[in-house]
């Protein structure tokens, strides 16, 4: 069973620091936008799927904390 839980420790973690990473360059562009005076519509939606896609990164990220406790806890079982 510890073998399931590093592989989705591993993968939920992989998955949400990029999905982190990807959603802050996103909010962040979407800031260039508005100070380079784009349409408010633009910089609005950026804005908004950057932030869906950062808040699915921690999603993804609490998930491998999850996993990475149940690790802990079946080492310490053993």
């Amino acid at each position: 069973m510890e073998k399931n839980y590093r592989n989705l420790w591993f993968r939920s973690g992989a998955i949400g620091c990029s999905l982190l990473g990807a959603g802050l360059s996103v909010t962040l562009d979407a800031l260039a936008c508005r100070l380079n005076d784009a349409s408010w519509w633009v910089w609005v939606m950026e804005g908004m799927v950057g932030l869906v896609v950062f808040m699915s990164g921690l999603a993804f990220f609490g998930d491998a904390i999850r996993y990475r406790v149940h690790m802990d806890h079946e080492a310490r079982k053993s």
